[in-house]
């Protein structure tokens, strides 16, 4: 092959590969993003519930106990905000398996052989839940025997006594059979033949195939498999390797999650850490069976709920801990405690379930309100409109499947349709939960304009694109230039706008028709609704004068902080300037009077000592303080409605230095930090380099935590005496980062002893060329690419 048939090939192998991922993001499937799930560009937590026989439903004759009966629970769930449902594959075998019924019809009913239309009945599921927008994950096999599952497939292979195939095992017969699994090959061939078969298939009703179904969340290996035995660890661990490398290598789409327990499952800590390390399992789950592990005594639910509290608190905390240093979600996938009394009658009450709910449901609450790691909740389990017979205690062939298997008592831990109570306790989280998945993707500010939003939501987006380049006052003036329409030193040189414009509103506060720049707020109003016209994103600092001396902002002179405080000395005069900003602002408006929104960042460089606010003259408390009184009352009192806040350092050396003076993060919507090379040569440029991608790493991890946009607020290197700087140093230091914008200071021009100050090149200067290639690179955004984004809508 040739040089440039090996470059076509690969091109072609890359394009078809974008095209791929394109099509995935656009059908919507669910991915993991650090330790957050995502669904279409955004945070997705959710409440779920184990369904267990949905794919069962549709096999019934009676269209009443099957098919409209899906389709019912089905709207009923999504009603009440439930719309992730965990449901098996199907069984393996039939009859009796340790002295109990399983369920049925099997999709494997001897080894080697499926039933077709029983996987019909898992393409009616999906296909509902397809065009109700709901995720599914289906567990491929399991552990206990009311499937058939691993037992099933020992027995098949000869790996089980005679005398035990169907009577009742003790616990340590069933333990000493169920470790033979990840040994016996012929087992886990069979059981590799199921996943397979499940993998191809393409659904008889949608005509999608599995694999690429985005109605399907996640594959889950089986229902809670344990080693059972501590000699099994290891081959234990290497099944699951294996299976999921098997899983990922078919099917590119869809998450991959093992079904865990926790620690209960594998009596090992380090082994339940080990196995969800695996770099094929997309994220670790939990489950929460106070009764099964002995959290309270016989019946006496009431009596033992405190401990039982205690140690569910604990249990999440644990596994939370090793999500979150795994960087992977962790979903508390099944939980189920008794009715009060212990009763199996749907017409007693759940007190103690709906506070057991209560507790669970306010983990993943706080888990979505502070971006955590825990990303899902499914209650074991939903049983609809079925109800046990008065009088039969267990399941038998003909009832109705409800949310407890076979072997278990009916009633013992399903969640009816009828359980008001607690359903009220789901659909509050439901609701809660649900709204921030969406309003994660939103400003702080609550009242935020329709564009605003629009601009938070397409900057959030954006990270994954590419930086959109900006630069300070460029439609104002330039090189050997000043306030000619339409021009600009970035389009000079590259025949683009930038895509972020920033300017300066220091003197506003004084009546000053002029900013501290020189330029003039009538001017700068049109610069703004001119970037604004093209779709560009604004930027506005404020250099305000020191409230209690009177001179620039540079005059740090203490206690300056304090008395602009209520109840200090200037906090009167300081309330006046915010309303001359509240109403400059206010006169931003678009062709069709809308305000323009505006990303607003006051007090930056607030860890220098250069201005009155910086870090020797004010507490962290008091400037804390002055940045949400600034926010409070622009939005609150002022009603100013189109701004997105930034909160910017300078250079750090540390997450605490950088969060020392955070105010929180109900009022910050971008972090960012300023930077500006000083000194020349290679070394200065490799410390530059090195610098840049500590802070902004340290900065991406935050913003990931805080679910906030970060940014490059201010860079420059004056004059560019390299002229490879931009791509040789800047875009070396900015590649492997998704930050939002970078915004370069402005062209200040020439000076009065001839010299000219500058950050971007003009036309002809040494850079350009280079500012060019850094132009071309396929994730550096300017204003061209931005505006086919549509910024606002």
């Amino acid at each position: 092959m040739t040089g440039s048939a090996r470059y076509l090939a690969t091109l072609l192998i890359l394009c078809s590969s974008l095209l791929a991922n394109s099509l995935a993001a656009q059908q919507g499937f669910v991915k993991t993003e650090s330790s957050h799930f995502v669904y279409k560009g955004k945070p997705y937590y959710y409440i779920g519930t184990n369904y267990w026989y949905g794919g069962l439903l549709g096999l019934e004759k009676d269209p009443q106990r099957g098919k409209l009966r899906l389709q019912k629970e089905l709207d009923f769930l999504k009603r009440k905000g439930v719309e992730n449902l965990r449901v098996v594959v199907g069984a393996e075998g039939s009859g009796l398996i340790n002295g109990v019924e399983r369920i049925g019809p099997p999709l494997q009913p001897e080894q080697g052989r499926f039933n077709e239309q029983v996987l019909k009945g898992l393409d009616l599921l999906l296909a509902e839940m397809g065009r109700r927008n709901m995720k599914a994950v289906l567990f491929l096999s399991n552990n206990w025997e009311w499937s058939g599952g691993f037992q099933q497939y020992l027995i098949w292979n000869n790996q089980v006594p005679g005398d035990q195939k169907t009577r009742k095992l003790t616990w340590d017969e069933q333990r000493d059979i169920v470790a033979k699994f990840y040994t016996c090959e012929p087992c886990k061939e069979a059981y590799n033949k199921q996943v397979t078969l499940l993998l191809d298939r393409t659904n008889s009703l949608t005509k999608k195939k599995y694999s690429s179904d985005p109605a399907i969340m996640a594959w889950e290996l089986a229902n809670e498999p344990r080693p059972m035995r501590p000699s099994a660890n290891e081959d234990y661990q290497k099944w699951i390797s294996s299976v999921a490398a098997m899983i990922k290598a078919k099917d590119k789409n869809h998450l991959v999650t093992i079904g865990h327990e926790g620690y209960m499952g594998t009596e090992n800590m380090d082994l339940f850490k080990t196995v969800h390390a695996d770099k094929n399992v997309d994220y670790l789950t939990i489950h929460i069976w106070p009764k099964n592990w002995s959290w309270f005594r016989d019946t006496a639910i009431a009596k033992g709920f405190g401990n039982v509290i205690e140690k569910t608190k604990d249990y999440i905390e644990q596994h939370a801990a090793v999500a979150q240093n795994l960087q992977k979600p962790m979903v508390l996938e099944e939980f189920g405690l008794p009715r009060d009394g212990h009763s199996f009658d749907p017409s007693t009450a759940t007190t103690y379930r709906d506070r057991f709910y209560d507790t669970i449901f306010s983990y993943l609450q706080k888990s979505a309100a502070t971006s955590g790691a825990i990303g899902g909740a499914g209650f074991w389990a939903f049983g609809g409109s079925a109800r046990p017979h008065k009088g039969q205690i267990f399941w038998k062939k003909g009832d109705d499947y409800m949310g407890d298997p076979p072997m278990e008592e009916q009633g013992l831990n399903t969640v009816f349709d009828s359980d008001s109570s607690t359903w009220k306790v789901i659909t509050s989280y439901a609701n809660r939960i649900g709204a921030r998945s969406s309003s994660s993707n939103l400003p702080i500010d609550q009242k935020a304009t329709n564009e605003t939003v629009a601009l938070y939501k397409n900057l959030k987006r954006l990270l994954a694109k590419g930086i959109l380049f900006g630069h300070q006052d460029d439609l104002a003036y330039g090189v050997g230039w000043k306030y000619e329409p339409g021009r600009s030193d970035v389009k000079d040189v590259t025949g683009d706008y930038p895509a972020v414009y920033g300017f300066e509103l220091g003197r506003l506060e004084v009546d000053h028709p002029v900013n501290l720049d020189s330029v003039p707020f009538d001017k700068m109003r049109g610069f703004i609704q001119s970037a604004y016209d093209r779709g560009g994103v604004v930027t506005l600092s404020w250099h305000l004068n020191n409230p209690l001396t009177g001179k620039t902002a540079w005059d740090p002179a203490p206690g300056t902080v304090a008395a602009v405080l209520p109840g200090g000395e200037k906090h009167a005069l300081y309330q006046t300037w915010l309303d001359k900003i509240a109403t400059f602002l206010q006169s931003l408006k678009g062709k069709k009077g809308e305000a323009i929104p505006i990303i607003f960042r006051p007090f930056h460089e607030l860890n220098g000592n250069w201005f009155w606010w910086g870090k020797a003259h004010c507490t962290p408390g008091e400037l804390k303080q002055l940045y949400q009184f600034t926010v409070g009352y622009l939005r609150d009192t002022k009603n100013i409605h189109h701004l997105l806040y930034a909160f910017n350092t300078d250079r750090f050396a540390s997450r605490e230095e950088y969060l020392e003076r955070y105010p929180g993060d109900e009022w910050v919507d971008v972090i960012g930090f300023d930077i500006y090379q000083r000194e020349n040569g290679e070394k200065a440029n490799a410390n530059f380099v090195k610098d840049i991608d500590a802070m902004l790493t340290s900065l991406e991890s935050i913003a990931a935590e805080k679910n906030k946009l970060p940014a490059l607020t201010e860079f420059g290197y004056g004059t560019i005496p390299d002229s490879t700087w931009w791509t040789g140093v800047l875009w070396k230091s900015l590649q492997n980062h998704r930050i939002s914008f970078a915004l370069a200071w402005r062209n200040a021009g020439f000076k009065p002893n001839g010299r000219a100050e500058f950050y971007v090149p003009y036309k002809g200067e040494k850079s350009a060329p280079d500012f060019q290639a850094f132009f071309a690179e396929p994730k550096t955004l300017f204003q061209n690419e931005v505006t086919n984004e549509n910024m606002y809508k």
